[in-house]
C-alpha cells in the first residue's frame, strides 16, 4: 500500500449536516478500499485569494493508505461534487505498512494540539501586555512630575 495526503477546502455555504455526510463518505470509502490513518479537520480559514467566488472555506486533511484506484476514486468524488472548492492529494511514500504509521500520526496530532494550545496562549498574552504599558506609562508620568517640581524649586 502507498502512503497518500490529502488536503481538500469544503463550501462555507455547505450545511454542517451536509459537510459531515461527506466527510462519512469519504472515510466509508477509505476503510473499504485501504485504511485510513488520520482524518484532521483544520476548521475554517480565509483564503489569500477567491476560490470560485468564495472568501473562506473549510480545510481538512487526510492521511490515508491505499492504492491509485482509491486515490482516483477520491479525487472523482471531489471533482463531481460542487461543495468541494479545491484539493491536492500527494503521494508520501510507496509501499508502506499502515499499522507502523499509526504511531507516527499520534504523536504528529499531539504535537499539533500542543502547537495550538501555545498559539491560544499566545492570543491571550496580548491582552496582558496593555496592562503593563499602562503600568510603564504611571510610572512615566510620575518621573515627569518629580521632575517639573525639582525645576519649579530651583
Amino acid at each position: 500500500m502507498n502512503h497518500y495526503e490529502t488536503i481538500f477546502i469544503v463550501d462555507l455555504d455547505t450545511p454542517d449536516a451536509d459537510q459531515e455526510s461527506i466527510f462519512e463518505k469519504l472515510k466509508s470509502m477509505i476503510s473499504q478500499d485501504g485504511q485510513l490513518i488520520m482524518f484532521d479537520d483544520w476548521g475554517s480559514k480565509k483564503f489569500a485569494y477567491e476560490i470560485r467566488k468564495k472568501k473562506q472555506g473549510r480545510f481538512v486533511r487526510l492521511d490515508y493508505c491505499g492504492e491509485g484506484v482509491l486515490v482516483d476514486e477520491i479525487e472523482r468524488l471531489f471533482r463531481l461534487d460542487y461543495r468541494i472548492l479545491k484539493f491536492m492529494t500527494v503521494l508520501l511514500a510507496k509501499d508502506v505498512d499502515p499499522e507502523s504509521l499509526m504511531p507516527v500520526e499520534e504523536e504528529a496530532k499531539a504535537e499539533t494540539e500542543a502547537v495550538q494550545a501555545e498559539e491560544t496562549k499566545e492570543a491571550s498574552a496580548p491582552d496582558e501586555a496593555p496592562d503593563e504599558a499602562s503600568d510603564e506609562t504611571e510610572e512615566t508620568e510620575e518621573t515627569e512630575a518629580t521632575e517639573t517640581e525639582s525645576e519649579t524649586e530651583e
